[in-house]
């Protein structure tokens, strides 16, 4: 195998991509986390004994580098990845992602920001003092929004190892600010009171809001929607990947009815599960009154009695040219699905929204 064969593999796994960005994003945070400090240790000249050599400006310049280059692998492979649909766009205008647009948003939020110190630090000659030492208070706010990003996408919420650097990531900045607040000659000492109190007080509203949303059973599915369809509602059984009978089909016959306006929509549904755990669901079915033809599969693991999902397929066509526009899944929220197609008049949105009975399904569909 050639090593493009071996790239096109990896960029393809998706269960790859999926974990490379979130194995990215959480050392990127935790070193944004340790270069803040030693930013603080660096500035108040603060450094532990013996180690003022080794802790200083450099080794905090080459940890900011490190830094970026994992957070700029953390975007490249949400951006690959075809299940978080994050987009180029999306990695640098917030709020602009299809996936989690609120978590996604304050996470490219916090990168601008980034952008922002790390570019007033590079030509810190050009700028006064005082001016630039105002642009990296806005580490603070990255670090915050970097924390509720992690928090809020609520992928490894669950996970002990990853709550344990979450904890210790608050408790790291939570004690550095107030350290930093006490070290600010330019306070008052009520105003250094105000500062490390409020600075005190933050992780315990953090904790209570992580208590009370992403530690909470249903944050995943909640946060936007990768969970769909209760798994109790039809019986697993294992097997091999179920393959879409509409790939091996020419795109010919009737050509397809559009728009479809809230019309409804019957067929069947059927479950496998691979060896290695991955739940493949696949809809097929039938708009009433039309030839159009829709076939969905969605491929993923259970969790908390849902399946969310890894990666996904879908089709709008006719019974004898089912692929005539193909994509995937951008968007679900309960049993409510927003397919995203391409075909031969463009791009084409549909709206589905099943209830399940056993091996069958019915509901509405809209496209446009």
């Amino acid at each position: 195998m050639t090593s493009l064969n071996v790239m096109a593999a990896v960029v393809n796994n998706t269960k790859f991509l999926w974990y490379t960005s979130r194995a990215t994003g959480i050392i990127a945070m935790v070193l944004l986390g340790v270069v803040v400090t030693l930013g603080i240790l660096t500035a108040s000249k603060s450094t532990p004994l013996g180690l003022g050599k080794f802790i200083g400006p450099d080794l905090h310049r080459r940890l900011s580098i490190s830094t970026l280059v994992f957070l700029v692998a953390h975007i490249i492979s949400a951006i690959l990845d075809p299940f978080v649909t994050v987009g180029i766009g999306a990695s640098l205008i917030p709020f602009a992602a299809k996936y989690r647009p609120l978590w996604v948003g304050l996470g490219t939020t916090s990168f601008d920001l980034l952008l922002v110190i790390v570019a007033t630090s590079v030509v810190r000659h050009r700028f006064n003092h005082g001016i630039w030492k105002k642009v990296h208070y806005l580490s603070w706010v990255v670090v915050t929004l970097v924390l509720f990003h992690a928090l809020g996408t609520g992928s490894d919420a669950h996970i002990k190892l990853v709550e344990g650097i979450y904890v210790l990531f608050v408790l790291a900045m939570g004690g550095a600010g107030i350290y930093r607040a006490y070290q600010e000659y330019g306070l008052a000492k009520g105003q250094k009171i105000v500062a490390g109190a409020s600075l005190f007080l933050v992780p315990i509203a953090l904790l209570g809001w992580a208590l009370n949303g992403p530690l909470k059973a249903g944050w995943a599915k909640s946060a936007s929607g990768f969970s769909i369809f209760p798994t109790t509602t039809v019986a697993v059984s294992s097997g091999s990947t179920a393959k879409s009978s509409s790939t091996s089909q020419a795109a010919s016959g009737p050509a397809v009815a559009l728009p479809i306006t809230n019309a409804a929509i019957t067929g069947t549904m059927t479950q496998t599960q691979t060896s290695s755990g991955v739940v493949v669901l696949v809809l097929r079915g039938s708009v009433a009154n039309s030839v159009d033809y829709v076939e969905v599969q969605l491929n993923g693991v259970v969790q908390e009695g849902a399946l969310a999902l890894e990666s996904s397929t879908a089709f709008l066509g006719t019974k004898s040219a089912p692929n005539t526009y193909t994509g995937t899944v951008t968007q679900a929220n309960g049993s409510a699905l927003t397919l995203s197609l391409k075909g031969p008049k463009g791009a084409v949105t549909a709206n589905l929204n099943v209830s399940l009975s056993g091996s069958s399904f019915s509901g509405t569909i809209s496209a446009s």
